[in-house]
């Protein structure tokens, strides 16, 4: 059984994975001018991760140039690198959603192979650590969803933000990163999105494949919410988020009485 996890997990299983994603992705294209394919679009910019390069693509363009083969192809099995411009104009149509069945793939075979389970800490509990990134922003280009930071000087940042919810264990440097959320406008809702929502779309989406895992969820002071914290808690989770005084003066005033009584009572926290 060990055997077949691991055969399953190997680098290839992955890349085919990956490829049944891609090749499925949104194609917005029409007429003749399809001779790149969408599979071969999403491994090219698969690949550039991967090999953390931002040369990279171009070094194999060169290479099947003199060669008449390369990397991308040979390692990740795309048969024609689009160019930079190509590949963005492509992978701007797929919505994220398009790429959760790798990340079940890679759970679903971790799990099986135990090793989600020696990330477990206290309490035998799995720690999922939930923060937001920015991986857009600028003063100057935008678009129907982003969100937006005006400044004290009027002018206006236009951001794209994801919560990011990851496996962590303290002492261990690498993660298990689960299907990100992302903030972005929602129908129906005259309000800008931000990281509380879209952390509520993640647990209302993804929450019962956990609820039995025996979770506890992180986070900074920003999801110390308590309209977030029931719904953590109806998922069957517990939480730990940080709480800080000056946004959660109510609580450290009941706090503080607290003390005071027990301390009138000789008592102690």
């Amino acid at each position: 059984m060990q055997a077949s996890v691991s055969e399953e997990m190997s680098f290839t299983s992955i890349i085919g994975k990956a490829r049944e994603a891609f090749a499925s992705f949104s194609d917005c294209r029409k007429g003749k001018n399809v001779s790149i394919d969408m599979c071969d679009a999403g491994l090219s910019a698969f690949a550039a991760f991967f090999m953390q390069s931002p040369s990279f693509l171009e070094l194999q363009r060169s290479m099947q140039e003199s060669q008449g083969k390369n990397n991308v192809q040979s390692l990740f099995g795309a048969f024609r690198i689009p160019s930079d411009n190509h590949i963005r104009t492509l992978l701007d149509t797929p919505t994220p959603k398009e790429l959760q069945p790798i990340f079940s793939f890679i759970f679903d075979g971790l799990n099986r192979a135990g090793v989600i389970d020696s990330y477990r800490y206290i309490n035998d509990s799995l720690l999922i650590a939930y923060d937001g990134t920015d991986y857009f922003s600028s003063q100057k280009i935008h678009c129907p969803n982003c969100s937006t930071q005006v400044h004290a000087n009027g002018e206006t940042t236009y951001r794209h933000i994801a919560v990011t919810p990851v496996i962590v264990k303290p002492g261990e440097s690498k993660i298990i990163p689960l299907m990100p959320e992302f903030v972005s406008p929602q129908d129906g809702s005259v309000k800008q999105d931000c990281e509380i929502n879209a952390s509520k779309r993640w647990l209302t989406q993804w929450g019962n494949d956990f609820s039995q895992l025996n979770v506890t969820a992180l986070g900074d002071d920003l999801y110390c919410h308590e309209p977030l914290c029931r719904d953590v808690l109806a998922k069957q989770m517990n939480f730990i988020f940080v709480c800080k005084p000056e946004s959660h003066k109510e609580t450290y005033d009941w706090l503080s009485f607290l003390e005071q009584y027990l301390e009138n009572k000789g008592l102690s926290l």
